[in-house]
């Protein structure tokens, strides 16, 4: 069950800052598992319950890109990195909030203001709930803790064929450990235990240096808005 949609004004795009931007919304409190494995299927992504789509005058760059959990293969950057990081601990549990989480989030928000010019993304631990917990269909989370210390956080969707990857961060001051894909490697780890064939990365867009690091997991397929259907990137 959704709610009617509305889109918003256009403005300058978060990614290509170049172009116009314009998202469509859906609130849907009630979706169930199934149902937004077909809209993810279709070019949607969501925060809790709060459904989005691009929606562009101009462009078509946002592609959805999933990774097929079979055919996975780690390249050699990401083998060193795991190597790199066997000293850390990783949990896989149900997603929560508290101070640890938004205090990492919220340095990790600050690095990106600093170093990629995202716009100002802080939250409360109410936000943070909000937002990421908030949820009709079931979420895992992926853990990264050096002893005590929290060091990232990947959040996910579980859907009948599919984890979903809402949102990571991680201490930008251990950047040197490559903690980014190492959560994301993780969340592949997640699908595995799981038995889900897929493993869904959001938005995939070519020229975004936020986003192109997603095409180094491969084999990978993104969606094609023309065909209606998902083809491998080469």
């Amino acid at each position: 069950m959704t709610l009617p949609y509305f889109v918003e004004e256009e403005k300058s795009c978060a990614y290509l800052p170049d172009r116009a931007s314009r998202t469509l919304y859906e609130y849907a409190p009630h979706l169930t598992p199934v149902e937004y494995e077909a809209r993810m299927n279709a070019g949607w992504r969501k925060f809790g319950p709060m459904m989005f789509r691009p929606e562009c005058p101009s462009c078509r760059e946002c592609r959805p890109i999933r990774i097929p959990i079979e055919s996975f293969r780690l390249n050699r950057s990401q083998m060193r990195c795991i190597r790199h990081n066997e000293d850390l601990t990783v949990k896989y549990a149900a997603p929560t909030a508290d101070t640890q989480r938004i205090e990492l989030y919220n340095r990790y928000q600050a690095a990106q203001e600093t170093h990629r010019g995202w716009e100002e993304a802080g939250k409360t631990l109410q936000e943070y709930r909000s937002i990421f917990l908030n949820n009709p269909i079931p979420m895992g989370e992926v853990s990264v803790w050096d002893g005590d210390a929290l060091l990232a956080v990947a959040l996910a969707d579980i859907t009948p064929n599919a984890i979903s990857g809402v949102y990571h961060y991680h201490d930008p001051d251990s950047r040197a450990r490559g903690l980014g894909t190492f959560v994301m490697l993780h969340c592949l780890e997640l699908a595995l235990r799981l038995k889900k064939p897929y493993a869904y990365f959001g938005y995939y867009v070519r020229d975004c240096p936020s986003l192109v690091y997603k095409a180094n997991f491969r084999p990978c397929e993104i969606w094609d808005e023309e065909t209606r259907s998902w083809r491998e990137l080469t």
